[in-house]
């Protein structure tokens, strides 16, 4: 073999175990994720019955999950760190109840209705968790301050959290209000597949 045809044998090995080993290209992107507990609409049996929901007989439901984000791992920069979570949504079982008089009075089309107003709350959640993620990929972080700026951005979000639950209530449930319910549904699927579409492209 001449010493061309060697250099250029050499050339291609070398590219290749590069693209096994992962070194091109050389930054790829640090993501996320967001794991949903349980990952799947939510049926009653997701539901602890009760016979009073929070001492009031005109609840019939409740829907309540929490956020938990842990850091998957930490990228260190010259002069920041970038930051790659996990927010974990759980949906709270003993929390989440629903009214046993309710249960046993209702007919199939209200147990089914207000079942899915209750999916409505566990995909606010699962939104929570993606706009997380979202404002946490490719940030630079100051390497002394990231745990406290990482909390800031969970606070402000769980501050929207509060007020998007808030807002589905009133405007779909005070009074029942399908035509609502129905744009609240398209803002859930839109929503979340633009988030997921934004973290994974």
């Amino acid at each position: 073999m001449n010493r061309y045809a060697f250099l250029c044998v050499a050339a291609t090995l070398f590219f290749c175990g590069s693209l096994l080993s992962g070194s091109i290209p050389k930054d790829l992107p640090k993501r996320g994720k967001v794991t949903v507990s349980p990952n799947r609409t939510l049926t009653w049996e997701d539901f602890k019955q009760v016979d009073v929901i929070r001492g009031k007989s005109s609840i019939n439901a409740i829907c309540l999950s929490t956020c938990e984000v842990e850091i998957l791992k930490v990228h260190t920069y010259p002069d920041h760190i970038q930051l790659e979570i996990n927010a974990k949504i759980q949906l709270q079982k003993d929390l989440s109840q629903v009214s046993r008089d309710f249960l046993s009075r209702s007919d199939e089309a209200t147990k089914k209705q207000v079942l899915h107003h209750e999916n409505g709350h566990f995909a606010i959640a699962q939104i929570i968790g993606y706009r997380i993620v979202r404002d946490v990929n490719g940030r630079a972080f100051d390497p002394g301050q990231y745990k406290a700026q990482l909390n800031g951005i969970i606070r402000e979000n769980f501050k929207d959290w509060k007020r998007l639950d808030s807002q589905y209530d009133a405007q779909t449930t005070k009074p029942r209000n399908a035509d609502a319910q129905k744009r609240w549904d398209a803002f859930f699927t839109s929503e979340l597949l633009d988030l997921r579409q934004t973290i994974y492209p």
